[in-house]
């Protein structure tokens, strides 16, 4: 009895990400940000990854997902976002490319607004160490995304277009 009251004692205090491996693969439940400024959008992309992707991360347990999305710009980049709408709720499958392992992903993206220019200052290509991970990121115009391996895929497109309500989409890749 006194061991089940620790776990439950440490699993409340502990942050948890809602991620978890199976046999079968992975599940996240993430939020990710669309910073636009000026025709350009950040992206970025880490050390040794074949591809781009946009600012965000996984979703604590008993976390709201725009206080997530704060959360991780805020980590990642030391600055302070305004939430101004979903864009999408995406559902992706797919296999991570440097990993070899079998995702299912839920991810909630977001348009976001600066509180300040001072990331600005920083230019077009800057680095980042997050806690000894290395982040490269990139202020790119919206037709560059097109001649670049960026996840998801369908920004390359719908970037031009941001929907005015919330829109569902599915990706499978194998």
């Amino acid at each position: 009895m006194k061991l089940k009251f620790a776990i439950i004692t440490l699993i409340k205090e502990t942050k948890m990400d809602i991620s978890f491996k199976t046999p079968k693969g992975r599940f996240n439940y993430r939020v990710a940000g669309l910073l636009i400024y000026e025709g350009k959008i950040l992206i970025m992309k880490d050390e040794n990854q074949p591809y781009y992707y946009l600012p965000g991360g996984r979703v604590l347990l008993n976390e709201r997902s725009e206080d997530s999305m704060r959360r991780e710009i805020k980590e990642e980049l030391s600055i302070e976002v305004d939430i101004k709408r979903m864009l999408w709720v995406n559902e992706n499958f797919f296999t991570e490319e440097s990993l070899n392992e079998r995702f299912h992903e839920i991810c909630f993206f977001y348009l976001l607004e600066l509180k300040d220019k001072e990331i600005l200052k920083r230019g077009d290509e800057f680095i980042v160490n997050e806690n000894g991970k290395i982040h490269n990121y990139y202020w790119k115009l919206f037709e560059e995304l097109k001649d670049i391996n960026v996840y998801p895929l369908f920004l390359k497109e719908k970037i031009n277009e941001l929907p005015l309500n919330i829109e569902q989409l599915v990706e499978m890749k194998d």
